[in-house]
């Protein structure tokens, strides 16, 4: 393919970064992408050990884009598969399906607290009738819709574990992208009669690399890319941005400068601003500054075992538990563990450089395998712990606190104003979408720079208040 000559700069090698780079190879563009760590793909990353293949927790992959699907399947040669989801809630010393199914999650419980849990949804659907509120927190939203008594049981513990911060602060959009029951009577009327649409519910099968982990996605990806004649650049961190006449004129990463034509940003939005120090305004820097990712350190247990359980993932969201989250990686698939072995992986939310970002491997490793003997698993044995591995990501989630969009809109506003730039990804746009979303954007990212499309079709991805579980 005869190349172009225009060249494009793609700040990060997640899937954003990734597909937007496999695009314009395709197209014939000169691309070549800067990503800080050893390998690509970012939070969609996966990691080998002694025959073991395991991601940053569990990942699945699943779009309303039969298409996006089919094209991500022809890349892995057909090896995509599908699966069945199954994950569960462990509360109160038994396991609840999740998402809420509601007759398991309000029945299940004793006689009073079901009849507390269903007086308080009458109080708070007569007074949503009489009166509708705005909701500014997830605590407002979530207590509008299901009462006090199912908020406090089944979404405040878990949802403040996770985010380190009380519900009250949080802003009402985490709830209406991730909660996918509207209302109880809605779910009720629409079960028993089948009337109207079904409500929102969670994606019930998922794909998954038959081999690879999920990170064997943007690892084919950016083989495409250099097959093409495209560079992808590992372990080649940014360090600084210049600008000069609101536009992108070189990029500092790894000690090289490096200039562009058109430059593609999924850098976290955070850091972007800090790489042009004063060259940013005032105002864009300080509603930077105030906006925070969550942390997580992902502990590792390689057993010598067959298995554990056969849930995708588990949510514990009592303080009892040092962990959020559980998965296991050979229940995506078979080949990420040698045969009568599996690795669980357990997820710790916290803050950059707090207690437990600090906390040693054994001592993480301990309090893991706690969890898992007061999950009613039979106990782990010193002797069939294979290994321990523990890694660190400083910024997984954003944090929806309120206000925090407002102090995006300011970022992005001038990031808007720099002609040749494009941020696109979740840490770049402070969004929390899914890993379909984030290739849905590169692909657009790489056809707005064909004029094939616009740049805002880029930016719409996952913006607005649909569900996004």
């Amino acid at each position: 393919m005869r190349r172009m000559g225009k060249h494009i700069l793609i700040l990060g090698g997640g899937l954003a970064g990734m597909s937007c780079a496999l695009g314009c190879a395709r197209a014939g563009l000169r691309v070549t992408v800067l990503e800080r760590e050893s390998e690509v793909g970012g939070l969609a990353r996966s990691f080998s050990q002694d025959g073991f293949t395991f991601d940053f927790g569990p990942h699945r992959l699943f779009s309303q884009q039969p298409e996006l699907i089919r094209e991500l399947g022809e890349l892995l040669g057909g090896d995509l598969t599908q699966r069945d989801r199954r994950s569960r809630i462990f509360l109160k010393g038994r396991f609840f399906h999740y998402p809420l199914r509601v007759g398991n999650a309000i029945f299940s419980m004793p006689p009073l607290t079901t009849a507390r849990i269903l007086l308080d949804y009458g109080a708070a659907k007569a007074r949503y009738l009489v009166r509708k509120s705005p909701d500014r927190s997830f605590e407002d939203w979530v207590v509008s819709r299901f009462g006090a008594t199912l908020y406090r049981i089944f979404f405040q513990q878990y949802t403040e574990k996770a985010w380190g911060i009380p519900c009250a602060t949080i802003s009402a959009d985490w709830a209406s992208q991730r909660i996918s029951l509207l209302s109880l009577w809605d779910t009720f009327v629409k079960s028993v009669w089948k009337r109207g649409d079904q409500p929102r519910t969670y994606a019930s099968s998922f794909h998954y690399p038959r081999t690879g982990g999920i990170g064997r996605i943007a690892r084919t990806m950016a083989a495409e890319v250099e097959r093409l004649g495209g560079t992808v650049r590992c372990a080649c961190p940014v360090e600084a941005i210049r600008l000069e006449n609101g536009r992108v004129t070189s990029v500092r990463a790894g000690g090289e400068s490096f200039s562009a034509d058109e430059v593609i940003s999924t850098l976290p939005i955070t850091d972007f601003t800090r790489f042009l120090g004063e060259q940013a305004p005032l105002e864009a820097r300080r509603a930077a500054a105030a906006l925070t990712f969550r942390a997580i350190v992902f502990v590792y247990l390689f057993l010598d075992r067959p298995s554990l359980s056969d849930d995708h993932w588990i949510y514990l969201p009592e303080n009892r538990f040092l962990s959020n989250r559980l998965c296991e990686s050979r229940n995506f698939s078979e080949h990420n563990a040698p045969p009568q072995k599996t690795v669980v992986c357990a997820e710790v939310t916290c803050a950059v450089g707090d207690e437990i970002w600090r906390m040693g491997d054994e001592e993480l490793s301990a309090k893991v395998r706690q969890d898992l003997l007061n999950l009613g698993f039979a106990a782990i044995r010193p002797e069939e712990i294979l290994a321990v591995r523990t890694i660190r990501a400083p910024e997984c989630y954003p944090i929806y606190d309120i206000g925090y969009k407002e102090r995006v809109e300011a970022v992005l506003r001038f990031a808007a104003s720099i002609s040749n730039l494009l941020p696109i990804g979740r840490s770049a746009l402070f969004r929390y979408n899914n890993m379909d979303h984030s290739v849905d954007m590169g692909l657009r990212a790489a056809r707005a720079l064909l004029g094939q499309g616009s740049r805002e079709e880029a930016l719409v991805v996952a913006s607005g208040a649909q569900y996004f579980g």
